[in-house]
Protein backbone atom coordinates (compact mmCIF):
# COMPACT_ATOMS: atom_id res chain seq x y z
CA UNK A 1 0.00 0.00 0.00
CA UNK A 2 1.20 3.71 -0.81
CA UNK A 3 0.48 6.83 1.31
CA UNK A 4 0.85 10.63 0.00
CA UNK A 5 3.61 11.29 2.45
CA UNK A 6 6.95 9.45 3.94
CA UNK A 7 7.34 7.63 7.07
CA UNK A 8 3.77 6.17 7.56
CA UNK A 9 2.93 5.06 10.65
CA UNK A 10 0.07 4.34 13.48
CA UNK A 11 0.43 7.01 16.41
CA UNK A 12 -1.63 5.86 19.52
CA UNK A 13 -2.06 8.67 22.86
CA UNK A 14 -2.82 7.33 26.11
CA UNK A 15 -3.79 9.91 28.67
CA UNK A 16 -2.17 8.78 32.03
CA UNK A 17 -5.26 9.87 34.12
CA UNK A 18 -4.70 9.22 37.95
CA UNK A 19 -1.09 8.47 37.34
CA UNK A 20 1.89 10.33 37.89
CA UNK A 21 4.67 10.77 36.23
CA UNK A 22 7.08 8.32 38.20
CA UNK A 23 4.18 6.29 38.56
CA UNK A 24 3.81 6.24 34.60
CA UNK A 25 7.32 5.46 34.02
CA UNK A 26 7.44 2.37 36.24
CA UNK A 27 4.53 1.24 34.15
CA UNK A 28 6.35 1.14 30.79
CA UNK A 29 9.36 -0.69 32.28
CA UNK A 30 7.51 -3.21 33.78
CA UNK A 31 5.22 -3.68 30.40
CA UNK A 32 5.46 -7.45 29.13
CA UNK A 33 7.06 -5.67 25.68
CA UNK A 34 10.42 -5.14 27.83
CA UNK A 35 10.91 -1.82 26.97
CA UNK A 36 14.11 0.19 27.73
CA UNK A 37 14.84 3.85 27.87
CA UNK A 38 16.42 4.52 23.95
CA UNK A 39 18.20 7.40 25.24
CA UNK A 40 18.17 10.44 27.61
CA UNK A 41 15.15 12.31 28.38
CA UNK A 42 14.95 16.10 27.42
CA UNK A 43 12.98 19.08 26.67
CA UNK A 44 11.36 19.60 23.29
CA UNK A 45 10.70 22.84 22.10
CA UNK A 46 7.97 23.57 19.11
CA UNK A 47 6.91 27.08 17.00
CA UNK A 48 3.45 25.77 15.10
CA UNK A 49 2.75 27.68 12.06
CA UNK A 50 -1.10 27.84 10.98
CA UNK A 51 -2.73 30.08 8.58
CA UNK A 52 -4.05 32.95 9.89
CA UNK A 53 -8.08 31.93 9.64
CA UNK A 54 -6.01 28.68 11.16
CA UNK A 55 -6.72 26.38 9.37
CA UNK A 56 -4.93 23.42 10.57
CA UNK A 57 -6.52 23.77 14.10
CA UNK A 58 -9.95 23.49 12.19
CA UNK A 59 -8.95 21.04 10.30
CA UNK A 60 -8.06 18.75 12.94
CA UNK A 61 -10.85 19.70 15.33
CA UNK A 62 -13.40 18.43 12.72
CA UNK A 63 -11.78 15.53 11.71
CA UNK A 64 -10.93 16.50 8.30
CA UNK A 65 -9.44 12.60 6.97
CA UNK A 66 -6.19 14.21 6.00
CA UNK A 67 -4.71 17.15 7.01
CA UNK A 68 -1.22 18.76 7.78
CA UNK A 69 0.36 20.71 10.23
CA UNK A 70 3.94 22.33 10.41
CA UNK A 71 6.16 23.21 13.11
CA UNK A 72 9.93 24.17 14.14
CA UNK A 73 11.07 21.73 16.88
CA UNK A 74 14.45 21.92 18.52
CA UNK A 75 15.74 20.44 22.34
CA UNK A 76 16.80 22.20 25.26
CA UNK A 77 16.83 25.60 26.23
CA UNK A 78 14.21 27.74 25.17
CA UNK A 79 15.86 31.20 25.24
CA UNK A 80 18.51 32.19 23.16
CA UNK A 81 20.72 30.66 20.48
CA UNK A 82 18.93 27.75 18.91
CA UNK A 83 21.08 25.92 17.02
CA UNK A 84 19.65 22.76 15.64
CA UNK A 85 16.42 23.44 14.19
CA UNK A 86 14.42 21.16 12.17
CA UNK A 87 11.19 21.98 10.28
CA UNK A 88 8.68 19.40 10.58
CA UNK A 89 5.68 18.62 8.64
CA UNK A 90 3.04 16.05 10.38
CA UNK A 91 0.81 14.38 8.17
CA UNK A 92 -2.48 12.52 8.24
CA UNK A 93 -4.50 10.44 6.28
CA UNK A 94 -7.53 8.62 8.01
CA UNK A 95 -5.54 6.77 11.14
CA UNK A 96 -1.85 7.02 9.62
CA UNK A 97 0.37 9.59 10.18
CA UNK A 98 3.72 10.18 8.49
CA UNK A 99 6.69 13.07 9.04
CA UNK A 100 8.75 14.76 7.16
CA UNK A 101 12.19 16.49 8.35
CA UNK A 102 14.15 19.46 7.12
CA UNK A 103 16.87 21.05 8.67
CA UNK A 104 16.59 24.60 9.44
CA UNK A 105 19.74 27.53 9.99
CA UNK A 106 20.36 28.56 13.97
CA UNK A 107 17.92 31.25 15.00
CA UNK A 108 17.89 33.83 18.15
CA UNK A 109 14.71 33.36 20.40
CA UNK A 110 15.82 36.74 22.89
CA UNK A 111 12.11 38.07 23.24
CA UNK A 112 12.23 39.83 20.06
CA UNK A 113 8.91 38.94 17.34
CA UNK A 114 9.06 34.80 16.33
CA UNK A 115 8.15 35.52 13.02
CA UNK A 116 11.02 38.06 12.56
CA UNK A 117 13.72 35.82 14.24
CA UNK A 118 12.14 32.33 11.64
CA UNK A 119 12.43 34.17 8.86
CA UNK A 120 15.94 34.17 8.43
CA UNK A 121 16.21 30.55 9.34
CA UNK A 122 13.53 29.70 6.78
CA UNK A 123 14.53 31.85 3.78
CA UNK A 124 17.68 30.67 3.91
CA UNK A 125 16.84 26.70 4.12
CA UNK A 126 17.58 24.53 1.29
CA UNK A 127 13.62 23.62 1.25
CA UNK A 128 10.97 22.02 -1.56
CA UNK A 129 9.36 24.61 -3.64
CA UNK A 130 6.13 23.56 -2.77
CA UNK A 131 6.63 23.48 0.65
CA UNK A 132 8.08 26.63 0.81
CA UNK A 133 4.79 27.95 -1.09
CA UNK A 134 3.07 26.63 1.94
CA UNK A 135 5.07 28.62 4.60
CA UNK A 136 3.80 31.10 2.71
CA UNK A 137 0.55 31.70 3.54
CA UNK A 138 1.66 30.36 7.54
CA UNK A 139 2.42 32.44 10.43
CA UNK A 140 3.58 31.18 14.36
CA UNK A 141 1.09 30.61 16.68
CA UNK A 142 2.00 28.85 19.78
CA UNK A 143 4.85 28.09 21.16
CA UNK A 144 5.02 24.70 22.88
CA UNK A 145 7.14 22.59 25.21
CA UNK A 146 7.52 19.88 27.34
CA UNK A 147 9.73 16.81 28.69
CA UNK A 148 10.16 13.64 27.34
CA UNK A 149 11.19 10.22 27.85
CA UNK A 150 12.05 8.07 25.04
CA UNK A 151 11.86 4.43 25.27
CA UNK A 152 11.88 0.91 22.38
CA UNK A 153 10.68 -2.23 22.80
CA UNK A 154 13.00 -4.91 23.11
CA UNK A 155 12.24 -6.26 19.65
CA UNK A 156 12.61 -2.42 18.44
CA UNK A 157 8.90 -2.21 16.58
CA UNK A 158 7.41 -0.21 19.06
CA UNK A 159 8.33 2.91 20.45
CA UNK A 160 6.61 4.46 23.44
CA UNK A 161 7.30 8.23 24.16
CA UNK A 162 6.45 10.05 27.72
CA UNK A 163 6.04 13.48 27.82
CA UNK A 164 4.65 15.37 31.06
CA UNK A 165 5.52 18.91 32.29
CA UNK A 166 3.89 20.66 29.53
CA UNK A 167 4.07 24.67 28.93
CA UNK A 168 2.57 26.76 25.79
CA UNK A 169 2.62 30.53 24.70
CA UNK A 170 1.53 32.49 22.19
CA UNK A 171 4.24 32.30 19.75
CA UNK A 172 2.95 35.70 17.94
CA UNK A 173 3.35 37.73 21.10
CA UNK A 174 7.20 37.84 21.97
CA UNK A 175 5.97 39.53 25.37
CA UNK A 176 4.18 36.36 26.44
CA UNK A 177 5.79 34.46 29.35
CA UNK A 178 5.53 30.53 28.95
CA UNK A 179 3.27 29.35 31.34
CA UNK A 180 1.62 25.93 32.38
CA UNK A 181 -1.62 24.58 30.68
CA UNK A 182 -4.94 25.59 31.80
CA UNK A 183 -6.43 23.44 34.84
CA UNK A 184 -8.09 20.22 33.11
CA UNK A 185 -5.22 19.47 30.83
CA UNK A 186 -3.48 15.92 30.74
CA UNK A 187 -0.60 15.77 32.86
CA UNK A 188 1.17 12.77 31.36
CA UNK A 189 0.65 11.90 27.97
CA UNK A 190 1.80 8.41 26.50
CA UNK A 191 2.37 7.90 22.92
CA UNK A 192 2.91 4.49 21.15
CA UNK A 193 4.35 4.74 17.39
CA UNK A 194 4.88 1.69 15.27
CA UNK A 195 5.02 0.83 11.17
CA UNK A 196 2.25 0.17 9.35
CA UNK A 197 3.35 -3.23 8.87
CA UNK A 198 3.25 -4.34 12.88
CA UNK A 199 -0.47 -3.09 13.44
CA UNK A 200 -1.14 -6.73 13.82
CA UNK A 201 0.56 -7.13 16.93
CA UNK A 202 -0.16 -3.72 18.21
CA UNK A 203 -2.85 -4.77 20.68
CA UNK A 204 -0.42 -6.66 22.58
CA UNK A 205 1.40 -3.45 23.46
CA UNK A 206 -2.03 -0.99 23.68
CA UNK A 207 -4.10 -3.60 25.51
CA UNK A 208 -1.48 -3.86 28.33
CA UNK A 209 -1.61 -0.33 29.51
CA UNK A 210 -4.38 0.48 31.79
CA UNK A 211 -5.09 4.28 30.35
CA UNK A 212 -7.77 6.00 28.21
CA UNK A 213 -7.06 6.22 24.94
CA UNK A 214 -7.12 9.91 23.29
CA UNK A 215 -6.93 11.79 20.43
CA UNK A 216 -5.07 14.25 22.38
CA UNK A 217 -2.75 16.78 20.26
CA UNK A 218 -0.17 19.16 22.04
CA UNK A 219 -0.78 21.91 19.20
CA UNK A 220 -4.88 22.00 19.66
CA UNK A 221 -4.24 21.48 23.67
CA UNK A 222 -2.33 24.47 23.92
CA UNK A 223 -4.29 26.59 21.22
CA UNK A 224 -7.42 25.99 23.74
CA UNK A 225 -5.49 26.73 26.75
CA UNK A 226 -4.54 30.08 25.35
Amino acid sequence: MGFPFPNPRYERKFIAEGFTLAEALALVRRHRAAFREAFPPRIVNNIYLDSPSRTAYYDHINGCPRRVKHRVRWYGPLDGQILQPILERKFKSGSISGKDSHALAPFQLNGQPVRASLAVALNTAALPEQLRAELNHLTPCLLNRYHRHYFVSADRKFRLTVDSDFQFAAAHSPSAKISPGRPGLPSVVLEVKFDVQCATHAELITDSLPMRLSRCSKFILGIESL
